[in-house]
């Protein structure tokens, strides 16, 4: 059981009440408990970095001691250049991260001045790290892969000089341009780019992240060349042999390449995946909690420890810790490896006019692209059946019986689907390298003519092929998702004759204002919307609830449900009586959602319950989602009373349902589902730091 305590917080109600507009969030002392982790693991990655910078200061006083002019020179190639940006980007996000301190202490994050330092610093830090990453790991690639990669210092004096004036300018100027409201505000556990501005939140810094994290797979295909499962062809690097066995010598060598892909990848990851579901779903999901987002900021903070460890272990040559930066192990020149070749880039030896080699490896290891086809299959009906729960998700499938069970399904679904999506640009290189053209020669005829168009043609045909592969598993979700909720917002009622848009209210809505449900009649296939409802808390007993036409509208028949959450009772008054009660009942909203409504003059009992479980969820964490169906006298389920649709794309406040009529039976689940979605819209309107 918690403990209340923990849920306290040293502002007033009216404080709390006010939160969303005074540019302030209050902790509670759970939350501050949370913080205090992503604290410490900010002063970790701070003493480490700092640390690093004192021994690199040593190895400078240290070289003083050397005649060679060139040996004491602390940048001696363009890996020393990035390496010290990373450093300086990590001591940036970490002085961010420990600013956490100030709100610890207070209880209470506040906009202002050190708000705007903590952003900055943050926002420059975490989006340096990806930029550099992003640049040391294609450096690295192009060195071992290609033997080649930035060699000139001032050239990459100059990449790093872009960065970090991208940076400085972009934070600057964005910064001093919007101050109504503050570029940088309590995003709401620390300071952060303003949920006002999304757009410049992808843009300064989470496609930064998107973007280092994707190219990091690049080491998967160095790690296979470090351990001489790969070579690269010469001197054309964007071919490559594969190999049946490797020799035993390149261990280490793959121990350090593993070093540098986990270093950034482990640490960027969660961010990586929050906000690209936050993104990519708008509304509250598994990181959006204030739990998850401490963890996946804790992770985060400490990258700078994870630099520092991937700096000593696997560019131990850089900086002045080595006899030379050639040291560097992930940047050494991988050994030709003994054994047999497969290989798929061999043209034709044989004397005369040039043979087009084009099912040699589909007959070769058809076994392998039978495979490869089969694991592509199973994704599309994963990814078939993750729309439709998502679009149409009652009644509830395998997919989505549970919801912690249907977000695990999507979550792993998107991790497989990154996964798949490099290995099939990885398969489609190799089969377009299957059947290169042949060289020219001069015996070549018309025949040869036709096999190089064809062989163009073909390369036509595979590139869009490639894309679609490579970009299919991971994106398709996110694309089919968005046309499903259109779809389904606009036409999913069309069979019904009411339509019912619930509005909730956002987390800072004025204390004055209401949530409705807007309700519409379908009259000779036309939709009208025709009145509105509203739900009121009352004012001496806040578990009684008031659902009835909302103020100024005139209804002569309407009714006014009333909501006793102590015991579970509805009461309906008669049509055009607000006096009068027509309709007594009960209800059960745990598990299926249920109600047993009696119509008074004529003692009728009408029995109501949903199909499946789990129409709300824990923490309200998405919007409601049942059908509820009427159940007859045998036990069976009859005609579907209220259905819920969708929330609308883009506005987790708005949720339609669709109704086979406007009577009190309709009207009784509407108000209990008006009050659970105005739940949802408060958390799911909450700024988050993610």
């Amino acid at each position: 059981m918690s403990n209340p305590n923990f849920d306290q917080t040293v502002c007033t109600p009216e404080e709390v009440a006010s939160e969303g507009f005074s540019g302030f969030y209050c902790y509670t002392r759970r939350q501050n408990v949370g913080l205090v982790v992503v604290s410490l693991a900010g002063f970790l990655s701070l003493a480490a970095v700092v640390g690093m910078f004192g021994l690199i200061l040593r190895n400078i006083i240290r070289a003083r001691e050397f005649t060679d002019p060139r040996k004491r020179r602390l940048i001696k190639v363009p890996m020393d250049m990035f390496v010290l940006s990373l450093l300086t980007a990590d001591l940036f996000q970490s002085l961010g991260v420990v600013m956490d301190v100030r709100w610890i202490n207070d209880g209470v994050v506040r906009a202002g001045g050190l708000c705007t330092a903590q952003g900055v610093l943050q926002n420059i830090g975490q989006a340096g790290i990806a930029m550099t990453t992003f640049i040391i790991t294609l450096q690295t690639f192009d060195a071992i892969w290609r033997r080649g990669g930035i060699t000139s210092l001032r050239w990459a004096s100059v990449l790093v000089g872009i960065i970090w004036a991208f940076l400085i300018l972009t934070v600057a100027i964005s910064a001093s341009v919007h101050n109504n409201p503050a570029f940088y505000a309590p995003t709401p556990y620390w300071c952060w780019i303003s949920s006002s501005y999304p757009n410049y939140r992808i843009a300064l810094e989470n496609f930064w992240l998107w973007i280092g994290f994707a190219v990091s797979v690049l080491y998967i295909p160095l790690l296979f060349c470090e351990t001489e499962r790969i070579r690269p062809g010469e001197p054309e690097w964007w071919i490559f042999k594969l190999h049946t066995r490797s020799s035993g010598n390149s261990e280490r060598r793959s121990q350090l390449a593993i070093i540098c892909a986990l270093a950034y990848c482990l640490p960027v990851l969660p961010t990586s995946l929050a906000r690209w579901f936050l993104v990519v779903h708008g509304d509250v999901k598994p990181f959006a909690s204030a739990q998850a987002q401490f963890i996946i900021k804790g992770i985060f903070s400490l990258s700078g420890v994870c630099d520092v460890v991937a700096f000593q272990y696997a560019r131990s040559g850089l900086l002045l810790f080595g006899s030379a930066a050639e040291e560097a192990s992930v940047e050494s020149e991988p050994v030709a490896a003994e054994g047999d070749d497969i290989s798929v880039n061999d043209s034709d030896k044989s004397t005369g006019p040039p043979k087009f080699r084009t099912h040699g490896p589909l007959k070769k290891h058809w076994k392998f692209f039978v495979l490869w086809l089969v694991v592509n299959a199973f994704d599309a009906v994963w990814i078939t059946y993750y729309v439709r729960a998502a679009t149409d998700p009652n009644p509830r499938t395998a997919v989505n019986r549970s919801h912690g069970g249907w977000q695990a399904y999507y979550l792993i679904m998107y991790c497989f689907g990154f996964c798949l999506g490099f290995a099939n640009i990885v398969v489609c290189m190799w089969y377009a390298q299957s059947a290169r053209a042949p060289a020219r020669t001069r015996g070549a005829t018309r025949s040869t003519m036709i096999h190089y168009s064809w062989h163009g043609a073909r390369i036509l045909i595979l590139l869009p092929v490639a894309v679609i592969l490579g970009l299919g598993p991971f994106f398709s979700p996110f694309i089919g998702v968005k046309l499903g909720q259109e779809q389904a917002w606009l036409h999913r009622c069309d069979s019904y004759p009411v339509e019912i848009v619930l509005s909730g209210l956002s987390f800072n809505a004025p204390n004055t204002s209401l949530p409705t449900a807007t309700f519409s009649i379908r009259q000779d296939g036309i939709l009208q919307s025709q009145y509105q409802y509203s739900l009121t808390n009352d004012a001496v007993n806040t578990s009684i609830w008031r659902f009835g036409p909302a103020p100024g509208q005139s209804l002569p028949d309407g009714q006014i449900v009333t909501y006793n959450l102590t015991n579970s009772s509805v009461t309906a008054t008669c049509a055009g009586n607000n006096t009068t009660e027509c309709t007594q009942g009960s209800f059960d909203n745990s598990g299926f959602l249920s109600f047993v409504l009696t119509t008074l003059s004529n003692a009728t009992n009408v029995n109501l319950k949903t199909v499946d479980g789990d129409w709300v969820y824990a923490k309200s964490d998405d919007a409601p989602s049942y059908m509820l169906r009427e159940v007859k006298s045998d036990g069976s389920f009859g005609d579907v009373v209220v259905r819920t649709a969708v929330t609308e794309p883009g506005h987790c406040t708005l949720l339609k349902l669709c109704a086979n009529g406007a009577t009190v039976e309709n009207l009784a689940p509407v108000g209990l589902t008006l009050m659970k979605q105005n739940e949802y819209a408060r958390v799911c309107t909450i700024p988050n730091s993610n």
